[in-house]
């Protein structure tokens, strides 16, 4: 990062999935470059300590957390209030936060939790706060995805985005996966001309514990995969700090920053049907 232009001194930067894994990754690097780090958290014990850690390890004081449940819409819309309240402005949401589930579950608002989680909320919470990310400007989205290898080979299935007739844990995760980069190169289209930039990424093989709701042999390697993993996302950092990405809108990165087309991923006709069945799902209609 030492040789990247960087302008994000104490600017505002939104992260979910901030406590660990390639949320608290991206955290501690920008917190490092001097932004003002808001993360949202499921509990109030475990964004504190994110904070402290983040504090400790980079000098940078000025985060903080707020709480939320990013699988009910209620909690989105919640935190999305509460953030507009204290800040003025937002510079980069970072979309990062997701969990694998092994078994099929819907949460109390009706919906599976898997796609509520990994994808619905980072749609929701993008267009709750997409005014003031307009108001921001210029300001960005940055949503994680995975390696290019596989997303290069999708199947998306949008006539059941929820994965509810064929549930399997890895297969809804891997549906919102492609959601979310379906979901980036749609808001980018809706937002040209706006100030506000999406990208989507591939973080690399950064430590986490998305392994924490798996069977106990997957939760094995998910061990051995974090003692090859990096504690660092330089990718997810550069996209939210960077000003050589400040006009470049609407695509993907992989790890080593380089720029990657995804044709299919980047289907216009699934794009606008994605979009409207996000607008159904999560009740809303403003784009």
């Amino acid at each position: 990062m030492e040789e990247t232009s960087t302008d994000i001194q104490n600017k505002v930067v939104l992260i979910t999935g901030g406590t660990s894994g390639v949320g608290k990754a991206i955290a501690l690097g920008l917190a490092k470059l001097g932004a003002k780090i808001v993360i949202i958290s499921r509990s109030h014990e475990r964004g504190q300590k994110a904070l402290h850690d983040i504090a400790e390890a980079t000098g940078n004081e000025k985060g903080e957390f707020m709480v939320a449940d990013l699988s009910l819409q209620s909690s989105i819309r919640k935190v999305s209030e509460e953030f507009k309240r204290k800040y003025e402005r937002l510079d980069v949401l970072a979309n990062v936060g997701g969990a694998v589930y092994f078994e099929k579950q819907l949460t109390s608002e009706g919906i599976e939790r898997t796609f509520a989680l990994n994808y619905l909320s980072h749609f929701l919470l993008t267009n709750e706060l997409l005014d003031t990310l307009k108001e921001s400007r210029p300001s960005r989205v940055i949503t994680v995805s995975g390696a290019p290898r596989f997303l290069k080979k999708a199947n998306f299935n949008i006539e059941d985005v929820q994965s509810i007739n064929h549930f399997s844990g890895l297969g809804a995760t891997t549906q919102a996966l492609f959601a979310r980069v379906i979901f980036t190169y749609e808001l980018a289209r809706r937002l040209e001309g706006t100030g506000v930039r999406a990208f989507t990424f591939h973080p690399g093989l950064v430590q986490s514990n998305l392994t924490r709701n798996a069977p106990w042999y997957i939760k094995v390697y998910g061990k051995l995969a974090n003692r090859r993993a990096k504690e660092d996302c330089e990718i997810g950092v550069y996209l939210a700090a960077a000003k050589e990405v400040e006009n470049v809108n609407g695509v993907f990165f992989d790890d080593k920053k380089q720029l990657m087309t995804l044709p299919i991923l980047q289907d216009e006709e699934i794009g606008r049907r994605l979009w409207s069945i996000s607008e159904e799902l999560a009740g809303i209609s403003k784009m």
